[in-house]
């Protein structure tokens, strides 16, 4: 299995947080239904972020059941930032 406890949030969230940027605030210049590559960035980026934090406040401690929150087998915090820094870098780049 890719993910172990929450680590299926690394993936969730940044989709979620798409999806509601395209609800909340649709971009006009593009036609309904499809997002702009900064609106893209600014989900996944954000969405990522969000898992960052939840990584480091989850996996500071072991559980009693030893469970720890990968992702990929590696703490799900570290693919995050790495997701995170990407979208950075291509919004500064763009």
């Amino acid at each position: 299995m890719i993910y172990r406890g929450a680590g299926w949030f690394t993936l969730f969230t940044p989709v979620a947080m798409v999806l509601l940027l395209m609800w909340l605030w649709p971009d006009p210049s593009v036609k309904p239904g499809n997002t702009s590559l900064m609106q893209l960035l600014m989900g996944v980026g954000i969405g990522s972020a969000i898992n960052v934090v939840l990584g480091f406040v989850l996996n500071r401690q072991v559980h009693a059941d030893g469970v720890r929150h990968h992702f990929f087998f590696m703490p799900m915090q570290w693919p995050a930032l790495a997701i995170t820094l990407v979208c950075a870098l291509i919004a500064l780049l763009k």
